[in-house]
């Protein structure tokens, strides 16, 4: 190696990787957008239902409808992620989220609060967080990837930790509708910094997962179109990912837990005023949840890449199953209290399957296989939400909720028992004739 280019190495090796900027940028997106529209949402489940005079099985239709449009848009999503990159998605789906929440500020019916919550709303958090951030830091990483993925799933959960309590503060000094709008400004002016910051993976700007040297095999790949495998990674296509059982097993997996867990944050706030609780001390019993789940999801994220994630998400699902027993079983303060604690192990956990996912099945086709899985589990979020709604509506509890959730977690923790790491994929026919036409060109 010459000087010059030994100076060029060891001068990028002395800056920070770029991709933990990606895992930043992300993290604060993240933390604020999905801490306001999907865990911290539901505390505006109540003050809206009563503006409106609506039900509870009518106001769960609002969070069901909105996963619905996010179970028929992942796939898209995902596809459109793997193929020309998360940047631009990230940057439009802020925007529209940050003007959805604005214009949902000035709802006066039931059927404006669906079509802008369900069309606007649910449409950018669908097109620019969750999916499409977790994808982006799956790009950037393969040796770290339970740090960075852990990381980021860990700001997911900071934001219902920091942003429950001030929407709270908001909703008792502002209003619901002025809180909506300061938040919507809010999330429109962090996605522009945001999106000039993150790229869509390490090979736009000539470098490596986890900041790796390319190696002379990488190099000879440029300009083909083609990326080929770090080693170390496994790499699936769609198509060889759904031919294995496993893939089956961690969706039905995902499907059983989300399905439960969904509906309980959704229904949360009306849950813990059935055992007793003011609406402030509510909003002070979740954000404990959720400050609990910050060191956890980090700390079980990065388990998860050294221990058997199977058996973090088998425990982490039964202590679900747990959770809703306690509110059966146990009365007053120590219900509540164990429920709270089980519940964020729950929500500490839940990082665990998709780090497992990009793990199994690599990085390249992972935001359109989290598209399929989400197409599968928002079926599940459709439903489970509705029919709390519809339970509480006409029995006056939560009872029956809790009687038929606990099986589901017991399923989710099964499945993901089951889910043992699948065999390297076969070569497909094009891939097999690559080295012979090269061997032929040499």
């Amino acid at each position: 190696m010459s000087v010059s280019n030994q100076s060029r190495v060891s001068g990028r090796r002395g800056r920070p990787f770029y991709g933990w900027w990606v895992v930043a940028v992300a993290s604060m997106q993240g933390m604020f957008g999905n801490g306001a529209i999907s865990s911290g949402f539901p505390i505006f489940f109540q003050p809206i239902r009563l503006t409106l005079g609506i039900g509870y099985a009518q106001m769960s239709l609002v969070f069901s409808l909105a996963r619905a449009e996010g179970g028929m848009g992942s796939p898209a999503v995902g596809w459109l992620v793997d193929k020309f990159g998360s940047r631009p998605l990230i940057l439009m789906g802020g925007l529209i989220a940050g003007i959805g929440l604005l214009l949902l500020s000035m709802a006066n019916s039931y059927l404006q609060l669906v079509l802008i919550f369900v069309f606007v709303v649910s449409t950018g958090k669908t097109a620019g967080l969750g999916q499409t951030l977790m994808a982006t830091v799956n790009q950037w990483f393969i040796r770290r990837k339970a740090v960075a993925m852990s990381t980021l799933m860990t700001a997911f959960a900071g934001g219902g930790a920091i942003v429950v309590p001030l929407l709270n503060l908001g909703i008792s000094h502002l209003g619901w509708r002025e809180t909506l709008r300061v938040m919507g400004v809010f999330i429109f002016l962090l996605t522009i910094p945001v999106a000039l910051v993150i790229r869509s993976k390490p090979e736009d700007m000539g470098l490596r997962p986890d900041g790796d040297a390319a190696s002379r095999s990488s190099d000879s790949g440029e300009g083909t179109g083609r990326t080929r495998p770090q080693q170390g990674s496994v790499e699936f296509t769609v198509r060889q990912a759904l031919r294995t059982r496993t893939f089956w097993f961690m969706l039905f997996g995902v499907v059983t837990r989300v399905s439960a867990t969904n509906a309980i944050i959704i229904h949360m706030f009306p849950i813990l005023e059935d055992e007793g609780l003011t609406a402030q001390t509510a909003a002070l019993y979740v954000s404990v949840m959720f400050f609990l789940a910050i060191p956890l999801r980090f700390v079980m994220g990065v388990a998860g890449g050294k221990l058997s994630p199977r058996l973090l998400l088998f425990v982490g699902m039964n202590t679900g199953a747990l959770a809703l027993l306690s509110l059966l079983i146990l009365d007053g303060t120590y219900g509540v209290v164990f429920f709270i604690l089980a519940l964020a192990v729950v929500e500490g956990v839940s990082s665990v399957n998709w780090i497992m996912l990009g793990d199994y099945f690599g990085r390249g086709r992972f935001a359109s296989l989290m598209g399929v899985m989400s197409m599968f589990h928002n079926v599940g979020l459709f439903v489970s939400p509705i029919f709390s709604g519809w339970v509480k509506d006409h029995y006056g509890s939560y009872d029956l909720v809790f009687v038929i959730f606990i099986p589901l977690y017991v399923a989710s923790a099964v499945l993901f028992g089951l889910s043992t790491r699948p065999p390297p994929p076969k070569l497909e026919r094009t891939d097999m004739a690559e080295p012979e036409r090269t061997a032929a060109a040499g």
